[in-house]
């Protein structure tokens, strides 16, 4: 486990073997400082040896992505993906399948495999900033699982959008979202090249 200090908060990553889905998982976890709510990511890789002695990483078309309710910075968000690229467990061993889509619209619908997802941005005035939705379009599912990224807006009420910097950018999950790897990196780098993401990210943590 290590620990990471950020903005007067401490953040866990952990990583250990999941028996029931039979995958690796890594985890990010903290606390939100106003409301207690615990924030965290967790990335699961399934094991293609599970009856193996030793963890052989699925192809990363099959990893995914599950985040809880409180808000984790973007800053944060970053490092521990690296974290997890870096360890050597996102590895892809064929034809890669593409994420298609892009931010253009306020809904934009993408795919992936014969998976489709919706991307929804729009000013959310209560809470002065930009707002970015991601969630999987299934009609057969209820509840309402989702993940969001909000940019605070520096100048809500004197227009237009003025984005905060990136230590003030939050990604925070609602529901139970479980997202395809490839699909929550997607938004990740789409949003960092829309422009709504300003400063240097390298710069932001030690």
């Amino acid at each position: 486990m290590e620990e990471w200090a950020y903005n007067g908060m401490a953040y866990q990553t952990n990583s250990m073997y999941l028996l029931p889905e039979d995958a690796w998982t890594y985890e990010l976890t903290g606390s939100c400082p106003t409301s207690g709510a615990v924030a965290g990511l967790a990335v699961v890789i399934p094991d293609t040896t599970p009856d193996g002695e030793q963890f052989t990483p699925a192809d990363a078309l099959h990893a995914w992505v599950a985040a809880a309710e409180g808000p984790l910075p973007w800053p944060v968000l970053l490092r521990f993906i690296r974290f997890v690229e870096a360890s050597g467990d996102i590895v892809s061993a064929g034809p890669a399948a593409t994420v298609t889509g892009d931010l253009s619209l306020s809904l934009n619908s993408w795919s992936f495999a014969s998976r489709i997802f919706e991307v929804a941005s729009y000013h959310d005035g209560e809470h002065d900033g930009w707002c970015y939705e991601l969630y999987e379009v299934e009609p057969t599912h209820t509840s309402n699982d989702y993940i969001d990224i909000r940019v605070p807006d520096l100048r809500p009420a004197g227009g237009p959008f003025v984005p905060a910097p990136a230590q003030q950018v939050t990604v925070a999950g609602h529901g139970s979202p479980r997202l395809p790897w490839p699909v929550f990196r997607h938004i990740l780098d789409a949003i960092s090249a829309s422009g709504d993401i300003i400063d240097d990210q390298d710069g932001l943590m030690a």
